[in-house]
């Protein structure tokens, strides 16, 4: 409900019906204080998509609080928000719950905070853009963008860390004028990918267009083809992974990703990239182009980030409008009566209750006219009639301070402010700009003044719009009054409820008897009313219009001579609404009029005016809204940079592309006002910054010399279907590209129309036509056209640019700077002749680069008056490629130097031992000495004596040290799968063992055993035909070996479990008599293999056999011993066992790969039936001679004891338990095992630990 104070009454009134206009680009009230930001307003649009006004406003809110922590700690110097003031629609205001959540009910306390005008919009989603949150951006930079729309779903369904970053993102486009780093498939100006010349080879190498802090993110390219050198193109893409922990920027690049959260700053800022921010802003960072915001003025101190929010919930305050007329200043009575009709036909047209007061300044005093008032058909007559009663006079301006207190005491009630005068400037002009901006009071200024001079009372309009009403003579179509009717149709369009201006014409009555005029216009799409006007262009004329008839395009009349009671007609127009009453809607197609006049005699032709709006009740129709650079409606530099006049041309909030739109400058002489120029304003070239947006640019490149001010009319039509929208969906962000991809284009309509009567703008000082001070247009198109490495000559190309923001002569003369990295700019000026064609070529010489640099250019336009345009895009050429994680060529050269200072050492020592070879002898003697001591130290009964007979063991391995990581050995490598090896090429080795007493701990059964087996056995093993790969995976058990090893991982062997159980994990530790819950595959490892020389290998001392003949005299030496083991720790049998039961007492030893299975032997010891239990299932273990594993204690016999006589071997020689009694032969063995394992039954305390030597033999 809207409130109005009137004198001690409130009255209440419903405000639900009105359509709020879409977001323009009006001033923000936004200040960045200690506190942080204030006064962001964040509206809430009726038809939302919003279900739970509870629920949704406190999502809103969390998205408000996540933005600025966002975004503060996206940049150096920190800002965050601190006053957020949210605006309800009128919906939730009427809803008793809704209604419970807003924070303040007196408008008062907040009357600037217009939904038209917030800051942040939450909408439905976007028809084409569906829920991406985005921000127009339509200058150049540092120019502010449109409001953020931000669509419901999005609110209430992302992620709020998400939601944070491209919302701050956001924030960067709409307050400091940001733009986007990367780009977009196939974009002709800012490409995902580009090709880059390389100067050392001359070819072209795809860079992808990222701004990543100066690091190469993880990711891949879309297209092999992109990796390739040469064969990239347009729709090369480079994708990074969402998980990137080093790419913390930029935000403007792809704040989605994990771990996005800063801006880039100067010093990883990427300016060679074709990203739309280098584009528009050079080699400014983003950080940089937020700092040079006056927000970050010097002294401003950071907001704190720990600070919480202040939200305040209120409906829009919005009222209605306060009307200053300022009958004293105007020239004349013809100008007076000019701007009174238009104000007249204004209030004619107030469809809904708005507030509405009126104060009038004759010279001397200021009038109330009309108290607050809400306004209805009723109350409308009465109040024209009291302004058709209003007089002309003349005064001073003195006292017209009275009436802008008046003014905005009115505002902080909600009201809108329309001054109507032709005052230049008053007393006290600087003391009330303060107080109206220190207030935040709404004005729009209707000024009918001719003065070339600057209007000064265009500076109370910081929130608002300024219009100066172009005194246009001696035309049938147009004159102060025309503009100043549709002046305010406008404000209200802009502030209220958008209505569209579809027709305009000129009707003149010849004479007496051309009493009927008929005519037709098109109404493009349905609508709710038709607001039709006629009136008189020269208001001494007297109008005589006896009645308009409107027919739909089906001839049915909705309006005719009956039908006259909704006509406001006074003296000077004729006006009456099509739909004021609830009828049926209006369809879309060919309307018709007449027109009957009077038969009045007359002197001279009557020039009449036809004006029709149209409303609809929804956005279904083409809307057409107008700005330029002056936002905050201030006087404009010049030469800083030309004047840009914009339209926005959308149809169901979806951009509109083919239309025509034109824009048509008026300035004064002093007396007159004539059109200016005409402008063209298109939705691409040079002045816009996103083809497809629906924003249509021109710059104004000529200003006048002689007038300040300037009028500007917009028209905007469709013809014959050429104008579309995007019936599909778009997906990527819509701000980065420079177009905006069309997937199903469907026409707006046949046609339409529009007209629009746009805001003025004022230039800061006239232009002197003897001196030059308007810059060369910006080149935009540089690149690099060819290079050639074998001389460093590189040819840059570009169109030649034209001088006074692209208006004047071509520019010959040009700076061009060259850059290497980050270093500052070194630059050459030149001349150079312009081809026929326009474009102009350069030939320059590329420096030398280091590994992982980059050489830039950018061209500048310098005209005769030495005054230089903005610089151009960045081109870019790639020095040697940076090795990833590799070195540069000072560090190889530097690794070349040690290497052979180690080489030389190595040398030296060797030329010493050969030459001291009996000392080396001597100290060979004493090292084994020294390990064979330190092997069986504490081991009485494994001790040798120096004297003692040659063992078979060449390297006792030391003391068992255990290892943590169960992948990586002690060299620091991961261990590496043996893969097989030929049985048929690989020598036999021969096998020993020795067993030793482990000490396991007090009270415990388990032990830990390490078995060493040969090279045959691995080869074998690993040979089956249904091998399997072994996985790592789930492994945690200890690593442990000798330190003089350099182990890789060779297979997987597993104790039988009649035997010993493997105890890696699962066992209850409080109970060592537990057994383990879960099985873990122990691991292997070997040293690699280096076989004796054919003329080293030991020879056999025993009787031939199939098993393999053993040398007690001759030992192998440690680098010619090849060693495979594996540490498991062993369970002994539940039962007691004896040395005479062989199934008990023997390991079997398998790998982790299948075999076939084979029929059992039925001569197989008890030693193979161990292997074959120890097995899964049936399966059985087999050599490609299908021979299986048995006894190694037997020669190669098949049947019979073995000829092998354990107890002699020099193992068994050195206090070792004795050896098991002979089992009857098996199936011969294709390899024989000595073994001797002992075990004490009785105490069940005593684990053996086997060794195993390999020795190779000629077989």
């Amino acid at each position: 409900m809207a409130r109005l104070r009137t004198k001690n009454m409130y009255v209440f009134v419903p405000l639900f019906f009105v359509l709020i206009t879409s977001p323009l680009t009006s001033t923000s009230h936004i200040t960045l204080t200690t506190d942080g930001y204030q006064n962001v307003v964040v509206a809430i649009d009726e038809n939302s998509g919003f279900t739970s006004c509870q629920e949704d406003l406190e999502n809103i809110k969390e998205l408000m609080r996540s933005t600025s922590v966002s975004f503060g700690q996206g940049l150096e110097r920190p800002a965050y928000f601190g006053d957020v003031t949210i605006v309800l629609p009128n919906s939730w205001v009427s809803d008793p719950i809704c209604s419970m959540l807003m924070t303040m009910s007196n408008i008062t306390q907040l009357p600037w905070a217009r939904t038209h005008s917030a800051d942040i919009r939450i909408t439905p989603d976007h028809p084409v853009f569906g829920n991406q949150p985005h921000s127009f951006q339509y200058g150049g930079c540092q120019e502010p963008g449109l409001s953020i729309n931000v669509p419901s779903t999005f609110v209430s369904n992302f992620t709020d860390l998400m939601k944070a970053r491209i919302m701050a993102r956001e924030w960067a486009h709409y307050r400091y004028g940001v733009f986007d780093e990367g780009g977009i498939p196939d974009d002709e100006r800012h490409p995902s990918g580009y090709m880059m010349f390389q100067t050392e080879n001359s070819d072209k190498v795809m860079r992808a267009n990222t701004c990543t802090g100066g690091k190469t993110p993880r990711g891949e390219w879309n297209n092999e083809e992109c990796k390739s050198t040469n064969s990239g193109n347009s729709s090369c893409e480079f994708q990074p992974d969402v998980d990137n922990p080093d790419i913390t920027s930029s935000l403007m690049y792809r704040p989605d990703l994990d771990h996005m959260e800063k801006f880039c700053t100067k010093e990883n800022h990427d300016d060679g990239v074709p990203s739309k921010l280098s584009y528009h802003c050079g080699s400014l960072s983003a950080s940089d182009v937020i700092y040079k915001h006056l927000d970050f003025t010097p002294g401003v101190t950071p907001a704190n980030a720990s600070a919480e929010i202040t939200f305040n919930v209120i409906q829009n305050p919005f009222s209605g409008y306060h009307v200053v007329l300022d009958i004293a200043s105007f020239s004349s009575k013809q100008l007076f009566d000019q701007a009174k009709n238009s104000l007249m036909q204004f209030i004619a047209f107030l469809l809904d209750p708005v507030l509405m007061s009126i104060d009038t300044y004759d010279g001397v005093n200021v009038v109330e006219l009309q108290s607050p008032l809400y306004l209805d058909p009723r109350t409308i007559r009465t109040l024209l009639g009291k302004l058709e009663r209003v007089g002309y006079a003349t005064g001073s301006p003195n006292a017209f301070g009275i009436a802008l207190e008046r003014a905005q005491t009115r505002s902080s009630f909600g009201q809108d402010v329309i001054i109507l005068t032709a005052v230049q400037t008053i007393p006290d002009m600087t003391d009330w700009i303060t107080s109206y901006n220190e207030n935040k009071v709404i004005v729009h200024l209707v000024h009918f003044g001719v003065s070339t001079a600057k209007v000064e009372m265009a500076q109370l309009v910081r929130y608002g719009s300024v219009h100066v009403i172009p005194n246009v003579a001696n035309s049938n179509l147009m004159n102060p009054y025309t503009w100043s009717v549709n002046t305010l149709q406008s404000i209200y369009g802009k502030t209220r409820s958008y209505r569209a201006k579809i027709f305009e014409q000129s009707v003149i009555k010849i004479n007496e008897t051309d009493t009927i005029k008929t005519g037709y216009f098109y109404l493009d799409s349905p609508a709710s009313h038709l607001l039709v006007s006629v009136y008189c262009l020269n208001t001494d004329q007297q109008l005589d219009v006896d009645y308009v008839s409107i027919f739909q395009p089906d001839g049915y009349p909705v309006r005719n001579e009956t039908t006259k009671n909704d006509t406001f007609a006074v003296e000077d127009f004729y006006s009456f609404v099509v739909g004021r009453y609830p009828v049926a809607t209006l369809p879309a197609g060919m309307w018709s009029y007449t027109i009957t006049f009077d038969e009045k005699i007359f002197t001279e032709p009557i020039v009449h005016r036809l004006d029709i709006w149209a409303e609809a009740a929804d956005s279904s129709q083409v809307q057409v809204r107008t700005w330029n650079t002056a936002l905050d409606n201030q006087p404009l530099d010049y030469t800083k940079a030309p004047v840009g006049l914009y339209a926005q041309v959308t149809q169901d909030r979806r951009p509109v592309r083919g239309a025509n739109v034109t824009a048509y400058v008026y300035v004064t002489d002093g007396v007159t006002s004539n059109l200016f120029t005409t402008l063209p304003l298109l939705d691409e070239g040079i002045s816009d910054v996103t083809t497809g947006d629906g924003i249509y640019s021109a710059w104004l490149t000529t200003p006048s010399y002689t007038s300040h001010s300037y009028s500007v009319y917009y028209k905007a039509y469709g013809v014959n279907s050429l104008a579309v929208i995007d019936n599909g969906t778009y997906t990527r962000p819509p701000t980065t590209g420079s177009v905006i991809p069309m997937s199903n284009p469907v026409a707006t309509g046949p046609q339409f129309n529009r007209y629009e009567y746009g805001s003025s703008f004022q230039l800061a000082a006239l232009l002197s036509s003897s001196f030059d001070l308007i810059r060369p247009e910006r080149v935009t198109d540089l690149s690099v056209l060819s290079y050639d490495a074998s001389s460093r000559i590189a040819e840059l190309g570009w169109t030649a640019p034209k001088d006074n923001y692209g208006s004047g002569e071509i520019v010959t003369r040009f700076r061009l700077y060259q850059s290497i990295g980050s270093a500052e700019s070194n630059y050459t000026e030149f001349t150079t002749p312009v081809n026929a064609d326009g474009s102009v070529n350069l030939t320059v010489q590329v420096p030398h680069l280091q590994d992982g640099e980059y050489v830039k250019y950018r061209v500048v336009g310098k005209d005769s008056s030495n005054n230089m345009a903005d610089p151009s895009n960045v081109v870019s050429m790639a020095g040697p490629v940076l090795r990833t994680g590799g070195i540069s060529n000072s560090a190889m050269w530097a690794l070349i130097g040690v290497a052979i200072a180690i080489l030389v050492i190595i040398l030296i020592i060797v030329l010493i031992r050969c030459c001291c070879p009996v000392e080396a002898k001597r100290r060979q003697r004493q090292a084994k000495r020294k390990v064979r001591q330190w092997f069986s130290f504490g081991d009485k009964t494994a001790k040798r004596t120096d004297t003692a007979p040659s063992t078979r063991y060449q390297s006792p391995p030391p003391t068992i040290q255990q290892w943590n990581s169960p992948t990586i050995n002690q060299d620091g490598e991961s261990p590496a799968v043996r893969s097989g090896s030929d049985a048929s090429t690989t020598p036999q080795p021969e096998v020993e063992l020795r067993q030793k007493t482990a000490a396991p701990a007090r009270t415990s059964t388990y032990g830990s055993e390490r078995i060493y087996f040969g090279q045959e056995d691995i080869d074998r093993m690993v040979s089956g035909p249904r091998s399997e790969t072994y996985s790592e995976k789930g492994t945690e058990e200890i690593i442990k070996r000798a330190p003089s090893m350099d182990l890789q991982l060779a297979t997987i062997l597993r104790m039988n479990s009649s035997n010993f159980s493997i105890d890696r994990l699962g066992r209850d530790e409080k109970d060592p008599n537990s057994r383990p819950t879960e099985v873990i595959r122990p691991r292997v490892y070997a040293r690699p293999f280096k076989p004796n020389q054919p003329a080293n290998r030991p020879t056999s001392n025993q009787p031939a056999s199939r098993g393999y003949p053993y040398n007690a005299n001759k030992p192998l030496s440690m680098s010619e011993t090849n060693l495979y083991y594996t540490d498991v720790a062993l369970r002994p049998p539940v039962a007691q066992s004896t040395k005479s039961s062989p199934s008990n007492s023997y390991l079997s030893v398998y790998a982790e790969q299948r075999a076939d299975v084979v029929p059992q032997p039925s001569g197989q010891s008890s030693l193979a039936n161990t292997l074959r239990n120890g097995m899964r299932g049936n399966e059985q273990w087999q050599d490609s001679n299908s021979f299986i594993y048995t006894d190694p204690r037997l020669d190669g016999q098949s049947k019979g004891s073995s000829s092998f006589d354990p107890q002699l071997h020099p193992a068994n020689q050195n206090g070792l338990p004795p050896p098991l009694p002979s089992v009857p032969p098996p199936f011969p063995p294709r390899m024989t095992y000595n073994i001797d394992m002992g075990y004490d039954g009785t105490t069940g305390t005593a684990m053996w630990l086997s060794i195993v030597t390999m020795r190779t033999n000629k077989r």
